[in-house]
């Protein structure tokens, strides 16, 4: 408590969290120190020293039936488990968004209830194999290119030639002038088809944006490391995650140049 009385943020936190089991023990009604002692299956000191520290802070207090939790006890321990459950939706693909930049730009609307597919030794193409299902199925499609792997190419051009698929792509200039390069043919044909838009910026490109916008739409984001190794894919269709990618497609492109058929 602080001198006006007042629980002390950071100390409310400190012992909510490591006296979660106890309160969770008690948040459905009174308990006596043996019930949660046999519901927890600690020792009786172990409870006897969280019951106390939480009567001291005012979270709990002894009542008819046992200790309960006290008001602000209530509502603090909810509120810790709402940001229990945010932390876990940011700690889930954090393996994968290790590699990014630091500054790079990843809202936590893209992570909450996505699905993440990481590159790992027993599954490396696991990424690859999703990313060319979300581009299978979709009709239109917004995206960006730091780098330019060769199944990409393929599938897009085929996608592109057979008219099943429009799609608008930001590169950066090095991955672009290897796209013209190396892959002219396959290249050639589909921005001839009037189905693909390519642009390119100067800029470092910090991940691969794909944002479908027909018939479902969804945004994904295609994580490098910076040898230009597939990490791994983070995929969102809610509607937060899909405003977000479209409007972070919208500003890359804004940033960019068109390409032009004869590059």
């Amino acid at each position: 408590m602080t001198g006006s009385g007042e629980l002390d943020v950071e100390t409310a936190l400190d012992v909510v969290s490591r006296r979660a089991a106890v309160i969770e023990c008690l948040k459905d009604g009174p308990k006596y120190n043996r019930d949660v002692r046999d519901e927890l299956d600690v020792s009786r000191s172990t409870v006897y020293k969280a019951v106390s520290e939480l009567e001291s802070l005012e979270l709990v207090r002894r009542g008819n039936d046992g200790h309960e939790l006290t008001v602000p006890g209530r509502l603090l321990f909810e509120e810790y488990r709402k940001f229990r459950d945010r932390l876990e939706v940011v700690a889930r693909p954090s393996h994968v968004l290790a590699v990014l930049p630091a500054d790079a730009s990843v809202p936590y609307v893209l992570l909450d209830g996505a699905e993440v597919y990481s590159s790992d030794r027993h599954a490396p193409h696991r990424p690859v194999h999703e990313i060319e299902r979300v581009v299978t199925e979709a009709a239109v499609v917004e995206g960006t290119g730091p780098v330019v792997l060769p199944s990409y190419v393929t599938l897009f051009a085929e996608q592109v030639v057979a008219d099943e698929l429009e799609a608008e792509l930001v590169f950066e200039r090095p991955a672009f002038d290897h796209l013209v390069s190396d892959y002219g043919d396959e290249y050639g044909e589909a921005f001839s088809s009037e189905n693909l838009t390519l642009w390119t910026t100067d800029a470092e490109l910090p991940y691969g944006l794909l944002v479908v916008t027909d018939p479902s739409p969804k945004v994904g984001v295609i994580v490098y490391d910076r040898g230009g190794e597939l990490k791994g894919f983070v995929l969102n269709d809610s509607a937060s995650a899909y405003e977000w990618g479209h409007a972070e497609w919208t500003r890359c492109r804004a940033a960019a140049t068109r390409a032009q058929p004869d590059e």
